[in-house]
């Protein structure tokens, strides 16, 4: 019993000696004090619990402990995201009008007659009509992963195409989209 109230006292002398320090380091790491002080109190309860007579380097070791119990704390942690407030929502359409979409459609539709047979099928399908993408692999008779892949494969040629001849840029506004008199759209 003698033995067990001695371990207590060093444990008690070493938090009051080390506290600060851990703490100091905690607050490093976590933003909010509130969580750094939890977790702290967390890292001595967990110090209390150990038989610190088998440990060599203890300093070494209460800092590890800390180190582990602020990498769980952000572990368990959960990202919580809050909805931004109605007057910081940014003012974009939420559906796209049909003039937009039928502009849209005459400006691609010349880079899509360019794409090999296959693809373009495939991307018409799935962009311009769009048909799920297991559906047109059904159709087809082709395996999905494959369809996917030329999906993707297509997406990639049309957006080079598209870049190739317009040089898109991002501007201030959607209105202000230009394109060069070379462009077909």
């Amino acid at each position: 019993m003698a033995k067990n109230q001695d371990n207590l006292l060093n444990t008690s002398a070493l938090a009051h000696s080390l506290y600060s320090d851990i703490l100091r380091f905690v607050k490093s790491k976590v933003n909010q004090t509130e969580d750094a002080e939890d977790l702290t109190q967390e890292v001595f309860c967990k110090i209390a619990e150990s038989n610190l007579e088998e440990i060599s380097h203890v300093k070494a070791w209460i800092y590890t402990v800390a180190r582990n119990t602020v990498i769980d704390y952000y572990r368990s942690k959960k990202h919580i995201t809050s909805p931004l407030p109605e007057n910081e929502l940014p003012d974009f359409p939420v559906e796209a009008d049909e003039a937009s979409f039928d502009h849209l459609n005459r400006c691609i539709r010349p880079f899509m007659e360019q794409l090999p047979t296959d693809l373009r099928n495939i991307l018409v399908w799935s962009e311009l009509e769009g048909k799920p993408q297991k559906t047109i692999a059904e159709q087809l008779g082709m395996n999905y992963v494959t369809l996917r892949s030329k999906i993707q494969r297509g997406r990639k040629k049309l957006g080079k195409m598209i870049s190739q001849c317009c040089q898109a840029g991002v501007p201030q506004k959607i209105t202000e989209i230009s394109t060069p008199s070379s462009c077909q759209c």
